[in-house]
């Protein structure tokens, strides 16, 4: 896994690909196979890797402080892999992902809920916080260092993130008052 790793840090997970891997490990690509299924099952592995690498704080008594936690966190665990939010965010919907996600996932219905919302609003949240915590990555990775030809500043795109964030939560609060569960 480590390799995997190093390689999404260094080329970006757009690179990675079976014959890729098992050059840098020294073995055959018929050898990864008794590990994957195929590229998209590596993927999913190693995101979750580097998810589990980030594990948000997910004891926080409060709601609205775990959902801060989840975000922060999964946005700095995905940041430092070019192409992984991008990755997580196209496929989010078809799958119920990895051991990790599943435990952040777990514990966003899990604040939701305690938020008042029912299952159908939890859902439609979680995409919601998908988009915010993810796109904000994406986003961020596909602004260049020199920033000036850019329509926007990388640190804006940054402080965007925390404000998505802080409406999404608003947004929960106002949610659970107008349709309590």
């Amino acid at each position: 896994m480590r390799v995997l790793l190093d390689m999404a840090r260094s080329g970006g997970i757009d690179a990675l690909n079976i014959r890729s891997v098992a050059l840098a490990l020294c073995v055959s690509p018929r050898l990864i196979y008794n590990h994957v299924r195929d590229k998209e099952d590596m993927l999913a592995l190693l995101t979750d890797e580097i998810l589990r690498d980030r594990m948000p704080d997910l004891s926080a008594t409060d709601w609205r402080t775990r959902l801060r936690n989840i975000a922060a966190a999964v946005q700095s665990a995905y940041r430092d892999y070019p192409g992984s939010a991008a990755f997580i965010l196209s496929r989010s919907a078809n799958r119920l992902g990895q051991p990790n996600a599943l435990r952040v996932r777990t514990a966003i219905f899990g604040a939701l809920e305690e938020a008042g919302l029912d299952r159908h609003r939890q859902e439609e949240i979680l995409v919601l916080f998908s988009v915010i915590v993810l796109g904000s990555v994406v986003v961020a990775e596909s602004l260049p260092s020199d920033e000036r030809d850019m329509a926007i500043a990388r640190a804006r795109a940054e402080m965007a993130f925390g404000r998505g964030t802080d409406m999404l939560i608003q947004a929960i609060e106002l949610e659970s008052i107008a349709c309590p569960g």
